[in-house]
C-alpha cells in the first residue's frame, strides 16, 4: 500500500521562453518593432513603415503585467 502524504508541494510551473521571432507586418511580412509605439491595452492602430498599411494590434492585460 502507497500512502499519499497530505502536505505534498505542488509543482511549480515556470514559463521559458526558447526562441522569439520577430513581429511581422501582416501584409508585407517585413519585421516590426513595437518599442517605437505606446501600446495600451485593448486595440492600438499600428501604420506598416514599410507599406505604410494600417491594421489593429491588440494588447492583453498579461503583456502590460510583463512591462
Amino acid at each position: 500500500m502507497i500512502r499519499k502524504n497530505k502536505h505534498q508541494k505542488k509543482k511549480e510551473f515556470e514559463e521559458q521562453l526558447v526562441q522569439k521571432f520577430p513581429y511581422r507586418c501582416p501584409y508585407c511580412d517585413q519585421p516590426i518593432s513595437y518599442d517605437q509605439f505606446d501600446l495600451k491595452v485593448g486595440e492600438n492602430v499600428i501604420q506598416c513603415c514599410c507599406c505604410k498599411k494600417t491594421y489593429i494590434k491588440v494588447v492583453s492585460n498579461s503583456y502590460e503585467e510583463r512591462g
